[in-house]
């Protein structure tokens, strides 16, 4: 299949380049790439003028979001890097590094024990990479330039998301399960969604940190997060997790979807407004 055309489409004075792709899906989703470019899927039913229609409904929403691209290249990729919310500078050197350091953080209102937590997951932190090494403030790369550079730590973060994430979603998991319990029995809600633990994919997207799929026909169920959720704080990896398994019972996000979420976790609200505003205000690696 070729790539969709790239157009422009232009209002106000304003030049937004996008393109259109049609697909299976049912419904019609909107996002900028990573250049900025709107992308708009559409099921294969609608015409390319609906695209249009999408585009000036939401232009202000994408002027915005092209402005905070732009601010958000301007710094550069590996000035600093978060893990769990927490800055670490990066310093490139040709010459290895070889000590570790006992790394404390902090955690607000989470389910779990935070020193628990993170004493778990500094393993993986820690020797995810060989060439990569975590101290007090820094995070040291071995490497050649700054390409090598990129290339490690990207390779870094995904193994380490793989090594922590699985273990902090089976125990999400569990709270999951007793925190919905009640609310399903109330309300009557029978699926079978609910009985196990849906499989859990890893990848390195940046457009979104986690995601729910659903097939009726094969009764299968599967959650993807974003390697990148090693970043965020872990009050609001928390947030993303559970957000992902109300979506096995409501699959929309309609008013019984958020009164789950109310069951499961009672300050998704504010969590989910302060991870928006960090999200717009740090680097994501």
């Amino acid at each position: 299949m070729s790539e969709p055309k790239t157009q422009i489409f232009e209002h106000g004075g304003q030049k937004i380049p996008y393109r259109v792709i049609f697909d299976r899906h049912k419904t019609v989703r909107l996002r900028l790439d990573n250049a900025g470019c709107a992308v708009v899927k559409m099921p294969f039913s609608l015409s390319k003028d609906y695209a249009q229609k999408m585009l000036l409904k939401h232009f202000q929403w994408i002027v915005q979001k092209q402005e905070e691209q732009k601010n958000i290249s301007a710094k550069p990729e590996t000035e600093e890097i978060f893990i769990f919310g927490r800055a670490f500078s990066v310093a490139a050197s040709p010459s290895p590094r070889n000590f570790r350091e006992k790394l404390r953080f902090a955690a607000q209102n989470t389910y779990f024990n935070q020193e628990q937590i993170f004493l778990a997951a500094l393993p993986a932190v820690q020797t995810a990479h060989p060439h990569i090494c975590l101290t007090a403030n820094t995070l040291h790369v071995q490497c050649r330039n700054s390409e090598d550079c990129l290339k490690k730590l990207a390779a870094w973060r995904k193994k380490s998301a793989q090594a922590f994430l699985p273990v902090y979603y089976e125990r999400l998991w569990q709270v999951f399960r007793e925190q919905s319990s009640r609310f399903l029995l109330q309300h009557r809600v029978h699926t079978a969604y609910h009985t196990c633990l849906p499989p859990l994919t890893i990848r390195s997207c940046r457009r979104t940190y986690g995601s729910c799929r659903i097939s009726p026909k094969r009764q299968e169920t599967g959650i993807t997060l974003s390697a990148h959720l090693m970043g965020l704080p872990l009050e609001y990896i928390e947030f993303v997790i559970l957000h992902e398994f109300c979506h096995l019972i409501f699959p929309d996000h309609s008013p019984r979807f958020y009164a789950l979420f109310d069951c499961v976790l009672p300050r998704h609200k504010s969590l989910k407004a302060a991870a928006n505003a960090w999200s717009k205000t740090h680097n994501p690696f």
